[in-house]
């Protein structure tokens, strides 16, 4: 109930802003659309006149070894907290051996890439990239020279609730 009135407040503040007059069924739904789209928190921080205070940064930053066996090893790796979202905005992966290490990348649980050699440091942006809370974004790498090599990654974003 809470949340429904929450979100007619909001509908009726975008509302405002995008129509002088609400006069058709059409333009109720457009509000609508997009107070879901920018989410209902966010709206209402809006609406007030700043960005909502229930934002935290997240940085995963970490170096490690290849295992020298061929398995792949977490470089670095974030878990959403549960009840929030998280938004992934940059993925960066490096290596001292490019010719002999592979990345595998899984974004919200799905693998993107697998056995993938990078010619140089690379950066992935994914401009407000929403992941659910419970999901696992995690960068790994492996050697396919049975050497160990170093490896680094970091992943960063944010967490709303």
């Amino acid at each position: 109930m809470e949340r429904d009135i929450l979100l007619i407040g909001t509908l009726i503040a975008v509302l405002r802003r995008q129509f002088p007059a609400v006069k058709i069924k059409d333009q109720i739904g457009e509000g609508i659309r997009i107070a879901r789209a920018i989410g209902v928190e966010e709206a209402i921080a809006k609406e007030a006149g700043g960005e909502p205070s229930n934002e935290e940064a997240v940085v995963e930053i970490n170096k490690v070894a290849t295992d020298g066996a061929g398995g792949y090893v977490e470089v670095a790796s974030w878990t959403v907290t549960n009840g929030k979202t998280g938004v992934l905005a940059k993925i960066e992966m490096a290596s001292a051996d490019y010719d002999n290490v592979q990345f595998r990348l899984t974004i919200a649980g799905k693998v993107v890439f697998e056995d993938k050699e990078l010619p140089a440091a690379t950066t992935v942006t994914l401009p407000d990239l929403s992941i659910r809370g419970g999901k696992v974004t995690k960068i790994e790498a492996k050697d396919t020279d049975s050497t160990a090599h170093n490896t680094w990654g970091d992943i960063t974003g944010k967490e709303i609730i």
